[in-house]
């Protein structure tokens, strides 16, 4: 018999439906964010009461890497201390400032919006780890651990594309009641979730006294950023048809997770040349006017470079670190990544089809620090 007299099947089966619930609304929760996180940011011009201008590459691009770095300021405090009172508390924080956000996103000044979509990024940060912890929590039953991992991380994936898409049928109507569903869903958050298990917090030390991973971060935040930062500016130049192509490589993160152990190259070297041949086809990009074949395939190889890494991490750190190290990875990645998406917009601008080499180039010799890492996984 179980507790209060009830049979172990009787609560095994509340554990499981619970289980599931939980991995609804969090799916849920990071579908209303990523929607406002890189659909709204990619445009907030189209969002805003202001008069229709003629805006440059810088301005199109400034919105996504502002909501890149909210995300980078609130992604590792998130994992590494609010999560002392339990993962729902910053989800529910995180919701909450997405919400708010979304509801005032059609703000007639340029720096408030810009403020707003900082908002967005800070509430990605600190809903993205928590909701996993919560979920690795609930379904670490019948060793179910490792299939809602892939589960949800292949929902990120699919939100990066299918946030970029529905991002054109945005109004200003739209996202008022999204703010508002997005506000509703914390309060449910809040007050329906229970932790299955609270991961306390880890010493800063013990997640950034490894320095493959602080190498990892630098090397991966210039594809990072320059991947990010182009979303907008497909979306603008290319269309929805553009900016799925980008994207939809994306889709493809479960299966080539699930064949991860199949590949007999050495990571480092994957990561080596995949790096190479994403900064010639962001090259290519500005060359052939972003045909749609060439950003399928800056698509196809930053996929399998964002496997490659989350890959080597989780197998250089031990299994309690590798949430708080892929937090510390992102953060990193995200601090630099907001930079280069500036210098990307400042370039492509003023250099135009040299803009676009140069960065290029400037991916291709980030490579170059994997070959100094002592990794051969």
């Amino acid at each position: 018999m179980g507790v209060e007299g009830k049979p172990i099947e009787e609560l095994d089966a509340l554990v499981i439906r619970k289980a599931y619930y939980v991995l609804g609304i969090s799916i849920a929760g990071l579908s209303l964010i990523m929607l406002n996180w890189l659909g709204a940011s990619s445009i907030m011009f189209e969002l805003m009461n202001i008069k229709k201008v003629i805006l440059s590459t810088i301005y199109y691009v400034v919105p996504m890497a502002t909501a890149i770095a909210g995300f980078a300021t609130t992604q590792l405090p998130a994992t590494l201390m609010l999560n002392r009172v339990g993962n729902r508390v910053p989800m529910f924080l995180g919701l909450l400032l997405n919400g708010l956000s979304l509801i005032f996103s059609t703000t007639s000044s340029y720096h408030t919006a810009l403020f707003l979509r900082f908002l967005a990024g800070m509430g990605l940060g600190l809903y993205l780890m928590p909701s996993l912890l919560l979920l690795l929590g609930w379904w670490s039953i019948r060793g179910l651990t490792r299939w809602v991992q892939v589960a949800y991380l292949s929902s990120i994936a699919i939100l990066l594309m299918l946030s970029s898409v529905l991002a054109m049928g945005l109004t200003q109507g739209t996202v008022l009641y999204l703010g508002i569903a997005s506000i509703v869903l914390a309060i449910i958050v809040f007050f329906t979730m229970r932790d299955a298990v609270i991961i306390k917090s880890v010493s800063i030390m013990a997640v950034m006294n490894n320095p493959d991973v602080l190498m990892l971060a630098i090397a991966f935040s210039v594809p990072w950023g320059t991947y990010l930062n182009l979303v907008p500016l497909v979306m603008h130049d290319n269309g929805v048809l553009g900016t799925a192509a980008l994207m939809a490589p994306l889709i493809l993160t479960p299966i080539l997770y699930r064949f991860r152990n199949s590949v007999k190259a050495e990571r480092r070297k994957i990561l080596l040349y995949s790096t190479v041949a994403l900064g010639a086809s962001i090259a290519l990009i500005g060359i052939y006017q972003a045909l749609d074949y060439i950003l399928i395939i800056t698509g196809l190889l930053f996929t399998l470079m964002l496997l490659s890494v989350i890959y080597l991490v989780n197998n250089l750190v031990s299994p309690i670190l590798i949430a708080q190290s892929t937090s510390y990875l992102l953060t990193v990645s995200s601090v630099i990544g907001s930079i280069i998406g500036i210098v990307m917009a400042y370039a492509v601008q003023y250099l135009g089809t040299l803009g676009w080499v140069i960065m290029g180039i400037l991916i291709s010799v980030s490579s170059i620090i994997y070959r100094i890492l002592k990794i051969t996984l």
